[in-house]
């Protein structure tokens, strides 16, 4: 009846939410198997068998229709209660917040859907259970009855058998698959435990089991249980086998960390305190470790919103001479390619148990590939690392999982844990840069560097000195390559205006944000004025036309005012030079601090200018381009320090032969010693996202415009970083 509220209605899910919950949301067999996995930890197994049985036929596969699957542990069990009570109910809440029954496990399982992980699996199953002290109990679920679309839940009946002890009894099925490993011994102290445990077994398979499916399970299950577990303090035995047929069970058996560990080039741990406080050992080869205090996050009350987290990382550099080394010690190059690409990524455990998809094979949760692309000197990429991260529960609260338990639910706790490992990491790629760089001898780069074909001319000369056509076609080469370089450098300088200008962005939308509020308001008020005033008003001392001459003033002030803002960045659009001009230095510096200034004060940053006076013949953009890579680096690394007094000072002044000399010093924590002779090399950078040209492009810019140079000082009176761009031409 129109209008009319009903009340009491209730949600009638159908059968088919159970084949969403298994089928879909569990992306393939193998998270499936970790699925049950993690169940069986969850229950205080100390151990548990996977095993894929069935024949295989001429492709070498398992058929779906004989094949059978079966997931063992020796956990304690469940009774009728459990199955009816919570088992049997999705989502359930009696995992929610508690421990395992022992207490030494922080439950994985708190979404309450991880069991369904079954019905990915096969379409039949049988689910044998015993507590130390109770019945056992057999259940039977055809997954198949759930996709029916017009049954609905409630019209599923599922059988449940409570009685004598049969699969768990003395020489049971249950002992037989224990026995029938070899890596497992019922007798040993860290053997299975006989009497209890869950069987689930699963036929009608979903899928052919291949070779290289049973490869990607052993991959999966072999990054499933850290490595670390007992640095979080949970002193536990959990062992994982694998059971397949012979002819596919090359990696059968107990699953284990590969030895690819032992072999890396550099390696970083880290412990990291909420506040940002993070203690870090590097060890490098062919080096002394180098141990850190770094702080991940500024200001005096920041913290990490994902909590504390331990961080251990190893990295192999893959240029073909380090991949061969690497061959020769696992067994060829080909098979250390391959386990490294099998391996690499940086997972995340939480209570020492695997969070997925996270260090999964492809999954590039901190973006490492993209960063790579940008800055290929420098960064690692994902195919470079094997990493863990180590987090808890009750440490780590902001880090929750998603509801299909395939990923933690991207919030600030997220960012900013993917913020401070990407901090983390760019320490170990700051000192591999150096160490690299060291070990070559390389001199200071340049971001175009010059290419002299005069010693390939010099060897043809005197090799073939009767044939002047090849070096003739060698002059050319030279000269197209100098003309390239010519190109180059043009278009170069284009774009680092426009990155200039890029940086500037964000300052010149606040700076044209209240002229622009400021004109429409008027401009509406106007308006009325015009629209509400009687004529007689507008005459000459009207009140009318006073008001409307004053916000016409407003509106004029307020216009030169965001004009000015957008011819200061107007130069920066990326066009050809301008003509130098003479121009006070002093002054160009004022407007460029200007151009920062709101990026300036909000930082809470004071900023002394200088108050001499220096004519100078240049083209102004050029040397603000320069100061705005200084100040803007000055800036970013005053946010990072907690000390209260954030100042940046400018000076210049005129040198004995005439040059003049532009100081920019500031507070924050200075350069390390051992990147002083890395920070104006292209791509360097320490920032984590920073892609290492702000300070090369400036000291181009001064070295190539102005004959001069760009350094790094002593530490001076502020105690930070302090440079001086030295000017040698167009300064009288």
């Amino acid at each position: 009846m129109a209008g009319e509220t009903r009340q009491g209605l209730r949600f009638k899910p159908r059968a088919r939410l159970m084949n969403t919950l298994g089928r879909e949301l569990i992306s393939s067999e193998t998270v499936a198997l970790a699925e049950l996995v993690k169940n069986a930890y969850d229950a205080d197994a100390g151990c548990v068998v996977v095993s894929i049985a069935g024949q295989v036929d001429s492709d070498g596969a398992i058929d779906p229709e004989t094949g059978c699957i079966y997931v063992l542990d020796d956990g304690h069990g469940m009774d009728e209660g459990r199955i009816v009570d919570a088992w049997l109910e999705p989502a359930t809440p009696f995992r929610r917040q508690q421990r395992s029954k022992s207490g030494e496990r922080r439950v994985l399982g708190e979404k309450g859907v991880g069991r369904f992980a079954a019905a990915k699996l096969g379409d039949r199953m049988e689910m044998s259970s015993k507590t130390p002290d109770g019945d056992e109990v057999r259940l039977d679920l055809n997954w198949g009855d759930f996709q029916d679309e017009t049954r609905y839940l409630e019209d599923i009946e599922i059988g449940l058998q409570v009685g004598a002890t049969q699969v768990f009894s003395q020489g049971g099925e249950a002992e037989g698959i224990w026995r029938s490993q070899p890596d497992l011994d019922p007798e040993d102290p860290n053997g299975p435990a006989l009497g209890h445990g869950t069987l689930i077994r699963v036929t009608n398979l979903s899928v052919r089991w291949t070779s290289e499916l049973i490869g990607d399970l052993h991959r999966s299950l072999s990054m499933l249980v850290s490595p670390f577990a007992h640095d979080k303090g949970v002193v536990d035995s959990f062992r994982i086998c694998i059971a397949a047929p012979d002819s596919l069970g090359a990696l059968a058996g107990e699953v284990s960390s590969a030895d690819l560990l032992g072999k890396h080039h550099y390696s970083l741990s880290a412990e990291v305190e909420e506040d940002g406080t993070a203690t870090v050992l590097l060890t490098l080869k062919d080096a002394p470790d180098k141990e850190l205090e770094l702080q991940l996050c500024g200001g005096e009350t920041e913290v990490l919103r994902c909590g504390p987290f331990e961080m251990f990382l190893y990295a192999w550099d893959r240029d073909p001479e380090s991949m061969r080394i690497l061959g020769d010690e696992l067994g060829g190059r080909g098979i250390a390619k391959q386990r490294l690409d099998s391996a690499s990524g940086l997972s995340i455990y939480r209570d020492g148990f695997r969070v997925l998809p996270y260090g999964e094979k492809g999954d590039d949760w901190l973006g490492l590939d993209a960063r790579r692309v940008q800055n290929p000197t420098m960064a690692l990429s994902n195919n470079q690392i094997i990493g863990y991260i180590l987090v808890g529960r009750d440490d780590n609260p902001g880090l929750v999982d998603q509801s299909n338990r395939e990923g933690i639910v991207e919030a600030p706790a997220l960012s900013d844990l993917r913020g401070a490992v990407k901090e983390l990491l760019k320490a170990l790629e700051a000192e591999r840069f150096g160490l690299r760089h060291r070990s070559t001898k390389r001199k200071r780069g340049r971001l175009l560097e010059t290419i002299d074909l005069s010693p390939l001319r010099e060897a043809v000369v005197e090799a073939v000195p009767d044939e002047p056509r090849i070096q003739e076609m060698i002059d050319e080469a030279q000269r197209e390559l100098d003309d390239h370089l010519v190109r180059v450098g043009e278009a170069l300088s284009r774009y680092h205006r426009l990155a200039t200008l890029g940086k500037l962005i964000d300052m010149v939308v606040h700076e044209l944000t209240q002229p622009n509020f400021t004109i429409k308001q008027e401009s509406s008020l106007a308006i009325q004025t015009l629209d509400g005033a009687p004529l007689e008003e507008f005459e000459p001392g009207g009140q009318a036309r006073q008001e409307l001459v004053a916000r016409l003033e407003m509106i004029k002030t307020q216009a030169g005012a965001a004009d000015t803002v957008i011819r200061r960045i107007t130069p920066f659009g990326g066009r050809r030079p301008g003509r130098s001009t003479r121009y006070e230095l002093e002054t160009a510096i004022r407007e460029t601090a200007k151009l920062l200034s709101p990026v300036i004060d909000s930082a809470g940053v004071t900023v002394t200018l200088p108050t001499t006076s220096h004519q100078v013949t240049i083209d102004r953009v050029e040397i603000q381009e320069v100061l705005v890579n200084l100040i803007e680096n000055s800036l970013y690394w005053l946010g990072r320090s907690r000390k209260k007094d954030k100042r940046i000072d400018i000076s210049v002044s005129k040198n004995d032969d005439g040059s003049l000399s532009v100081i920019v010093e500031d507070s924050g924590p200075g350069v390390p010693d051992d990147n002083h002779d890395l920070i104006f090399h292209p791509y360097f950078t320490t920032k984590p996202d920073g892609g290492g040209l702000g300070l090369s492009i400036a000291g181009e810019i001064v070295e190539d415009y102005y004959g001069g140079a760009l350094e790094l000082l002593p530490t001076g009176p502020l105690g930070g970083a302090r440079f001086r761009a030295t000017l040698r031409k167009r300064v009288t």
